[in-house]
């Protein structure tokens, strides 16, 4: 079987997915075949007669049926894109999202603006954030921490990655096994976080549950983590403050950011929802 019989094959089985009536299966298919092969969308477009070896064969459709499944496409082909990079991601962490790409123009912008040198990050995750923000602001310094060691590897194999010795990211960015900011003895100007928001009992896809579900569900009401990064923030007399929030959060979060002496300024994501806030220290 060559490239395009492959592809026509794989589609028809992506089509009758009963799980995520989101697969783009054209797309999704090529995606797929790109990652067997260890080629581009490009290449196979160019060699679509190119004939497909068993092993190769067996691989792709056992990816085909692990999305047909409801599998996160990131997690099959262990990338995702982000600010334009790709970053590697499996499932010890959460899939990034595009809305957190407002998160960091927000924050680079409030660094560039302020002259932040110091900044942490809660909940690190893949690393996207911290990884970002450190190639975006090349004289800030980061520490950055999870709650998760195994999300604290996933952030080690990005920072490897776009480490060189240019950016100096493996001396710029520190990572950091713990909860919250608990152990940590240099306090930033800014504290960055994309936390769990969601509350315990909301109904996700099944897609989405192949996530980590400590990345997902920010306790009873979903706000929990997000308090206690603010009360975090207004204890220690952290300046500045940049969250990603859920869609319904804004006025919960407006009182709490008050409550703990902070002005926040909500900004929303291309849908038009209330996405996350940069908090000023009154």
């Amino acid at each position: 079987m060559n490239i395009l019989k492959a592809l026509e094959y794989a589609k028809k089985e992506l089509l009758h997915s009963k799980f995520d009536s989101n697969i783009r299966v054209g797309l999704e298919a090529e995606l797929l075949l790109s990652f067997v092969l260890d080629s581009t969308r490009e290449w196979l477009h160019a060699w679509s007669d190119r004939e497909i070896k068993k092993n190769e064969f067996d691989k792709f459709m056992e990816c085909v049926y692990r999305r047909t499944q409801g599998e996160p496409i990131e997690y099959i082909i262990q990338k995702v894109s982000f600010c334009s990079e790709s970053f590697y991601v499996d499932k010890r962490v959460l899939i990034p999202r595009p809305e957190t790409e407002i998160l960091v123009q927000k924050a680079q912008a409030l660094i560039e603006a302020e002259e932040i040198f110091e900044v942490g990050e809660i909940g690190v995750g893949s690393g996207i954030i911290s990884i970002m923000l450190g190639l975006l602001c090349p004289k800030i310094s980061i520490i950055a921490t999870d709650i998760s060691p195994l999300a604290i590897e996933v952030a080690q194999i990005n920072l490897n990655a776009f480490a060189t010795s240019s950016n100096r990211l493996k001396e710029r960015i520190t990572l950091m096994h713990t909860d919250l900011f608990e152990g940590v003895k240099s306090l930033p100007k800014l504290l960055i976080s994309n936390p769990p928001y969601i509350a315990k009992n909301y109904l996700l896809s099944e897609n989405v549950l192949y996530e980590p579900h400590t990345a997902l569900f920010g306790g009873k009401n979903g706000d929990e983590v997000l308090q206690a990064i603010i009360e975090f923030g207004g204890q220690k007399g952290i300046k500045f403050l940049a969250c990603e929030i859920g869609y319904d959060q804004k006025e919960c979060m407006e009182t709490y950011l008050l409550d703990q002496g902070y002005q926040g300024v909500f900004y929303k994501d291309l849908s038009g929802f209330y996405r996350g806030f940069i908090a000023y220290l009154q």
